[in-house]
């Protein structure tokens, strides 16, 4: 959050971050990276024995059994491309981990800096 007014830092710098903002960047960081993992074991629960489709014995219903099984956690169905899209989330979290890791190796660096011995 940036309060009106508020720009970049004196020589174009960058912008000033207060804790509680790192504070609350963090804690959301930390809840979507949860959500992302609940998410991904969904995805991959999709293709348990225990969703498999139970169409009967007959040939016909053993077919419908395998397209529907194919369309819901195959490579080419819904729980293919949600890993797609479960990868290009993962690569923005692991993003914004590291931005929270650099303004706080930062806000270190700074304060060793201004420690008097």
């Amino acid at each position: 959050m940036y309060l009106e007014g508020q720009g970049p830092l004196a020589g174009g710098e960058g912008w000033q971050v207060e804790p509680d903002q790192m504070r609350e960047f963090r804690s959301a960081v930390e809840r979507v990276r949860a959500d992302l993992n609940r998410i991904t074991q969904q995805v991959t629960d999709m293709g348990s024995p225990s969703l498999a489709p139970m169409l009967g014995t007959s040939p016909v219903g053993q077919e419908m059994a395998e397209k529907f099984n194919d369309r819901l956690s195959g490579e080419g169905g819904l729980a293919g491309q949600l890993r797609v899209a479960l990868q290009h989330m993962e690569q923005f979290i692991e993003s914004a981990e590291r931005t929270v890791a650099g303004y706080e190796q930062a806000d270190a660096d700074n304060a060793a800096g201004m420690t008097y011995s």
